[in-house]
C-alpha cells in the first residue's frame, strides 16, 4: 500500500516534465558536439535530428523513464517495450510516407541510405531483449535477415496487445528489401543517464578549463533555452547550424578562455532574519533603510553574498590568493577611511551623525573597486562595503565602532 500513488502524484508536472527536459538536454548535447557544416534540430524531423557534413542525417527518438528495477537501477528496454515499438513503427511510417514522396521502393531505399535511426534512452540495455539482439546480430552478419524477420513475426503471433501488434505490422509491412536496409541502419544509445555530464564533456573537449565548465555550461543553457522559447513562440523551427551556433554563442567560450575572473550570479536562497545583520542595522540607523523595507534589505544582502561566494570560489579554484583578497579589502577600507575622515572632520554634534553618514554611504556606493586588476560590477563593489560594515570593519556614523561590541 505504501507504494500506491495518489492521482495527483500520478499526474504531477515533475514526472511529465522530466521527459521534455531529457529531450532538451539530449538536443543540447548534440548541439555542443556539432562540427563545421553540420546542424541539429529539435522536434523538426524527429525528437532530435542531426544533419552531417557528408549529406547524411541521423534521426533520434529520445525516451526517458523514471521506472526502476528492484535493485534500484533504471528499468530495462524490454522486448515488448512500448517505447521501442512505437519508435520502430514511427520510423517505418516515415520511410514510407506518401506525403513526403516516398511511396515507391526506390525512394524509400534512397531515404534509408542517407539516414541513420537512433533510439536514445536512459533505459538500461538487456541481453534478454530479443528484438535488439536480432537487429545487432543481423548487422554483424547480413546473411541472417530471414532469422531476424522471424523474431519479429514470432513476437507478432505471441502478442495479445493490439497496440503492440499494430506497431509490429507497420515495420513488417515494409517491402522486404526496404526492411533489410532499415535493419542495418537502426542503432541504440541506451544507459544515457548522465546527459548533463555529456554536455559538459562536449564543452571541455573545446579546450575549456575544467574550473570554468559550469560557468560556460550554465551560460549556454540559459541562452539557448531562452532562444528556443522565443523561436517556438514565433512559430519558427528549432534547427541550428554550426555556423549559427558559432556566431551566436561563441562568446561564452571566449569569456572562459581569457584570464579574467569568472563572476557567478547569486541564485541561492537567502538566510533568515536578514534585518539582524549588522550592516542592515547600520543602514537602518542612518535612515537609508527601514526595518520594513524587505525588498531592499534582500537586494543588499544578495550583493554581499554574491561578493562573498565569488571570492570563496576564486580562492578554492586557486585563481586568486588570500594575499590578493587582503589587498582588495584593504584598498576598500582605505577608500572608506578617506571619505569618512573628510566628511566627519569637525563634526561633533550627534544630531549630524546620520545626515553625514548618509553622505558617506552615497559617496562609497559610487566607488569602483578592482580585484587582480579586474573591475567589479557595481553590485559587487557595494557588496564589498556591505560585508566590511557587517564584520564590522567600517561604518557610516562617526560612532560606528559601537557595532563591534
Amino acid at each position: 500500500m505504501g507504494n500506491n500513488k495518489t492521482h495527483i502524484e500520478k499526474t504531477a508536472a515533475e514526472t511529465k516534465s522530466i521527459g521534455f527536459d531529457y529531450q532538451y538536454y539530449f538536443f543540447l548535447w548534440k548541439l555542443l558536439s556539432l562540427e563545421m557544416g553540420e546542424s541539429v534540430g529539435l522536434e523538426v524531423k524527429d525528437d532530435v535530428h542531426t544533419e552531417l557534413n557528408n549529406n547524411t542525417q541521423v534521426l533520434y527518438q529520445v525516451k526517458h523513464t523514471t521506472q526502476l528495477n528492484s535493485d534500484g537501477t533504471t528499468a530495462n528496454l524490454t522486448t515488448s517495450d512500448t517505447d521501442l515499438w512505437k519508435t520502430l513503427s514511427n520510423w517505418a511510417q516515415v520511410i514510407s510516407d506518401s506525403n513526403d514522396n516516398r511511396t515507391q521502393k526506390n525512394e524509400q531505399l534512397s531515404f534509408i541510405k542517407k539516414t541513420s535511426f537512433v533510439l536514445a534512452s536512459n533505459k538500461s540495455s538487456s541481453a534478454n531483449n530479443t528484438i535488439v539482439k536480432s537487429i545487432m546480430d543481423y548487422q554483424r552478419d547480413p546473411n541472417i535477415i530471414a532469422q531476424t524477420k522471424e523474431v519479429f513475426e514470432s513476437l507478432l503471433k505471441k502478442s495479445k496487445d493490439e497496440t503492440l501488434k499494430g506497431y509490429i505490422h507497420h515495420v513488417l509491412g515494409l517491402d522486404f528489401d526496404v526492411f533489410k536496409e532499415f535493419m542495418l541502419k537502426i542503432f541504440f544509445e541506451l544507459d544515457e543517464d548522465d546527459i548533463i555530464g555529456k554536455c559538459k564533456d562536449a564543452i571541455k573537449s573545446d579546450k575549456i578549463d575544467e574550473k570554468k565548465l559550469d560557468l560556460v555550461y550554465s551560460g549556454l543553457d540559459s541562452a539557448i533555452r531562452a532562444d528556443n522559447f522565443i523561436n517556438i513562440k514565433q512559430g519558427k523551427k528549432i534547427q541550428i547550424t554550426f555556423e549559427d551556433f558559432y556566431s551566436k554563442y561563441r562568446r561564452h567560450y571566449d569569456l572562459a578562455r581569457n584570464d579574467s575572473l569568472s563572476i557567478k550570479a547569486f541564485d541561492s536562497s537567502l538566510p533568515e532574519e536578514l534585518e539582524l545583520q549588522i550592516f542592515i542595522k547600520q543602514l537602518v540607523e542612518i535612515g537609508d533603510l527601514e526595518n520594513s523595507d524587505f525588498e531592499n534589505i534582500a537586494e543588499f544582502t544578495r550583493f554581499k553574498l554574491k561578493l562573498q561566494n565569488n571570492i570563496e570560489s576564486w580562492l578554492q579554484d586557486g585563481v586568486i590568493t588570500q594575499d590578493e583578497v587582503n589587498r582588495f579589502n584593504n584598498e576598500a577600507i582605505n577608500q572608506w577611511k578617506i571619505v569618512h575622515r573628510r566628511s566627519f572632520r569637525g563634526i561633533v554634534d550627534e544630531q549630524d551623525f546620520n545626515r553625514i553618514g548618509l553622505e558617506v554611504l552615497d559617496s562609497i556606493r559610487d566607488r569602483q573597486l578592482r580585484i587582480t586588476d579586474q573591475p567589479l560590477d557595481t553590485d559587487m563593489c557595494n557588496g564589498t562595503f556591505y560585508e566590511l560594515s557587517n564584520v564590522p570593519e567600517i561604518g557610516w556614523r562617526k560612532d560606528w565602532e559601537k557595532y563591534k561590541k
